[in-house]
């Protein structure tokens, strides 16, 4: 909530305008494998309530499916930011690539297992059961 993330930055490079409505949603995992729905999501309007963007927290449990889409249906229609169809939303996802470089810093064995773990990491549109067909995915990448 404190930067612009990639996803944002880079549509609005592109495209040059951003969407009538802009909700930021940031996914936390908490250490007890429940948190019911009422006491998951807190809606912040970032100062403006009339900006068009918000910014959600949704903290799940361990054992909670992590589902976005979710989360907004709960909130659709609550908040000026939050007036609008869930089912033709559509999610733009921030994804940091580490790729290989000669920086010193890590040990070169940490270094080849680190690249390994990111590259076997689950996609982030499958974990946050995104809709493939209204997901789009930004990419940066990161030396390691």
């Amino acid at each position: 909530k404190d930067t612009v993330p990639l996803a944002l930055r880079a549509n609005v490079a592109h495209n040059h305008v951003l969407h009538e409505h802009i909700v930021l949603i940031t996914g936390r995992t908490a250490n007890i494998p429940h948190i019911p729905w009422e006491r998951r999501i807190t809606v912040d309007q970032l100062g403006d309530p009339d900006d068009g963007i918000v910014h959600i927290l949704a903290e799940f449990g361990f054992q909670d499916p992590t589902g976005f889409p979710e989360v907004l249906r709960r909130v659709a229609g609550r908040y000026p930011e939050t007036d609008l169809d869930p089912e033709h939303a559509s999610y733009f996802v921030s994804r940091i690539r580490p790729r290989p470089s000669r920086r010193p810093g890590m040990s070169p064995w940490r270094k080849r297992l680190f690249l390994a773990l990111a590259q076997n990491a689950p996609s982030q549109t499958e974990n946050l059961n995104l809709p493939e067909d209204q997901t789009i995915v930004v990419t940066g990448e990161v030396p390691v």
